[in-house]
């Protein structure tokens, strides 16, 4: 049994507390949980579902919808099952699992938005013969007497598309509860719970800070490309942490994670520059130091990269993972240019924020930070939790090394300039 933290505890405890009152309400509510990435959500999320089966007063019954994004369903209801395994108090269902084509008591219905926002609703939402679809389920669920509280999970990827919407009109839950570090309901909310940065950090559980581009004062370009030293300079960096790893007597293995631009055009040949920079460093999937995680390549090498001691060292994705992945030895990330503008969010950042261990380290406290190597050309931070969580160094002129200097002026006159005599004479002339 995974025992919580102390802000965890809390967290649960004013949750609980706040979705009792909304369900008192004769209005159909809102709660929004906001905690930052690597804060245990789904844990949280879990004993508080468990509380509310158990606490359940006035005969209440309920059935639950937990919709997220892309296939972080599949985690979501893989940790559920874990975290119940004991006590079985709740029941994790996909679609194709359900009874009698409803929901039943203390069942928790795991949904994927994408698989429901694709072009025309899919078999979810769309009606056909067997009537087997979300409706009719969520209409069979509530004639039961059941009162369906929808989670909803990483919101800000989700429910603002027009089909979410529709689908959260579908569903017309008691109860929705939005989860994100970064919520984009709340306008709407009957209440607020959110957890502070630094209480997360104050229990080890996530990093104590994130460092953008912290090698590049003294590095020697030469002919590299910018790509090239922005990737070795990563390299240096993995080779030092895991080092430093040795040192605290930890079998942790850092993982250097690298995002190709999210550009079509460009990726084929993006990601066989990158492979070609990390075949010259000795990093490739023969020697299985590599792992690529596209949607049109994966390494066999994936199923167990997320092991504290695996032996990928450098993991090559796109969007892929960039949502919800838990891989806590995941320490660098490396971010190229793209042709339109970036910026820097808590969800960038998230893959790199969890402590594997969690604990802080006393005798080599740079494991205690996450690293981002890129070649932006301008970094842009957004969001409160980033700002306050992000150093960037900036590269800057050493005036030390480099005296000012004073440079002479030269231009050329137009012609109108230099021959205004003409206009003159040809006036006379008139």
């Amino acid at each position: 049994m995974i025992e919580l933290k102390n802000y965890q505890e809390q967290a649960v405890k004013n949750l609980h507390q706040k979705i009792e009152n909304s369900l008192r309400s004769s209005e159909n509510e809102m709660v929004v949980f906001q905690a930052p990435t690597g804060s245990g959500k789904t844990v949280m999320v879990s004993e508080l579902l468990k509380e509310i089966v158990k606490d359940r007063q006035d005969d209440k019954k309920f059935s639950f919808v937990w919709i997220s994004v892309r296939m972080l369903h599949e985690q979501s209801k893989e940790k559920l099952e874990n975290y119940y395994n004991d006590d079985r108090v709740l029941k994790c269902s996909y679609f194709e699992n359900l009874e009698d084509r409803r929901i039943g008591e203390n069942e928790i219905l795991f949904i994927n938005w994408h698989s429901i926002n694709k072009k025309g609703i899919n078999i979810l939402v769309r009606e056909n013969e067997q009537d087997n679809n979300l409706n009719s389920v969520i209409k069979n669920t509530k004639e039961d007497g059941r009162i369906i509280i929808l989670i909803i999970d990483e919101s800000h990827h989700t429910a603002g598309s027009d089909k979410s919407k529709e689908l959260v009109e579908i569903i017309n839950p008691k109860l929705a509860l939005e989860v994100s570090a970064t919520p984009k309901l709340g306008e709407n909310a009957a209440d607020k719970e959110k957890i502070r940065l630094s209480d997360v950090k104050a229990e080890e559980m996530i990093k104590s800070e994130i460092s953008v581009n912290p090698e590049f004062f003294d590095i020697k370009i030469g002919t590299k490309s910018s790509d090239e030293v922005v990737i070795e300079e990563a390299l240096k960096k993995r080779v030092e942490l895991s080092k430093m790893y040795q040192k605290e007597g930890s079998k942790i293995n850092p993982l250097m994670l690298i995002q190709l631009p999210d550009n079509k055009a460009g990726l084929t040949s993006k990601k066989e520059e990158v492979i070609k920079i990390l075949d010259k460093n000795g990093i490739t999937e023969k020697n299985r130091k590599l792992a690529i995680w596209l949607s049109e390549d994966k390494s066999n090498t994936l199923p167990t990269i997320e092991k504290n001691d695996n032996g990928v060292e450098v993991l090559i994705f796109k969007q892929a993972i960039a949502l919800g992945w838990d891989c806590p030895r995941a320490s660098i990330l490396v971010i190229f240019r793209e042709s339109k503008s970036f910026t820097f969010t808590i969800q960038t950042i998230g893959r790199i924020m969890r402590m594997p261990e969690l604990k802080y380290y006393l005798k080599e406290p740079e494991l205690n930070k996450g690293f981002v190597f890129t070649n932006l050309p301008n970094i842009e931070i957004t969001e409160d939790y980033a700002k306050d969580y992000m150093t960037v160094y900036e590269a800057k002129r050493d005036n030390k090394l480099y005296k000012n200097i004073s440079l002479a002026s030269i231009y050329l006159k137009r012609q109108r300039e230099s021959e205004p005599v003409y206009l003159e004479n040809f006036l006379k002339f008139l």
